[in-house]
């Protein structure tokens, strides 16, 4: 990666100071949850969107979550950091997605929607899989925004044009000289997240390399599915599934409630 993309990886504005404290409690094996409450419920901004996530009608609970608690206990760590990631990028300064020809809640719509195809598809069956993820699939286009931000810091204007995600990133790469997953990945490098985390990320559309391929092809799966531009058939990604062992008509059940709703 040469200079003047590092110098806006190592430039864009930094994400607060209580997700770089979760990020360092969960880098032990044995997670502090008190610290890790207490870190919540220091900043309003995650705590309040935590609740509100927790409590959307989707999830059919009966009755209300009312603490970080038991939404730990309902959708686990990974889940929470996710959210966490979400809320904290909604108060970002940075928000601009002109390039793409979308606006910042389109952009955080194609997450909502990838994050609950992956959430029904793989929340019952493949429970493992959705934990290994630690709540990236609440973020999966987190590239576009700090691709915006490396053409913005270059000053150099760009529409791209691609739609479909494995085009885009070869665009990216010809525009800004690294794809918009890997300027994501260095990013989260810089605010030390995990390299599990970074690995799957990166991987996300070439899962054959990535350390766990089959959750990397779930992730593959959700964003060949919800493009920014648009909402492909579910035909797209039955080649994926077969290839990497997943049961179909459990895909296509999340991908049609998922779409039924839009």
């Amino acid at each position: 990666m040469d200079s003047d993309l590092l110098h806006s990886i190592e430039s864009f504005p930094p994400l607060p100071e209580s997700i770089n404290k979760m990020n360092e409690l969960c880098r032990f094996e044995e997670i502090d949850l008190k610290a890790f409450i207490k870190v919540i419920e220091s900043d309003p901004i995650l705590y309040t969107d935590i609740l509100r996530y927790s409590n959307v009608p989707q999830h059919g609970f009966r009755h209300s979550i009312t603490s970080i608690s038991q939404a730990i206990a309902l959708f686990g760590i990974g889940a929470i950091r996710g959210m966490s990631l979400t809320a904290a990028l909604k108060a970002h300064p940075y928000n601009d997605l002109s390039p793409y020809g979308i606006t910042i809640n389109e952009w955080f719509g194609v997450m909502e929607n990838q994050q609950r195809f992956l959430d029904l598809w793989l929340g019952k069956k493949h429970r493992i899989v959705l934990q290994s993820l630690g709540g990236l699939t609440f973020i999966l286009e987190i590239g576009r925004l700090v691709a915006s931000y490396a053409l913005m810091d270059k000053q150099k204007n760009y529409q791209f044009t691609e739609s479909d995600p494995d085009k885009l990133i070869l665009e990216e790469a010809e525009i800004i000289g690294s794809s918009g997953d890997e300027l994501a990945a260095k990013l989260f490098e810089v605010w030390n997240f995990d390299p599990m985390f970074l690995n799957s990320l990166g991987c996300s559309l070439n899962p054959e390399i990535g350390i766990d391929p089959k959750a990397c092809a779930s992730l593959m799966s959700a964003r060949m599915l919800f493009t920014l531009k648009s909402i492909k058939p579910f035909e797209e990604i039955e080649p994926i599934l077969k290839k990497f062992d997943f049961n179909l008509e459990d895909a296509k059940v999340a991908y049609e409630i998922v779409t039924a709703q839009l």
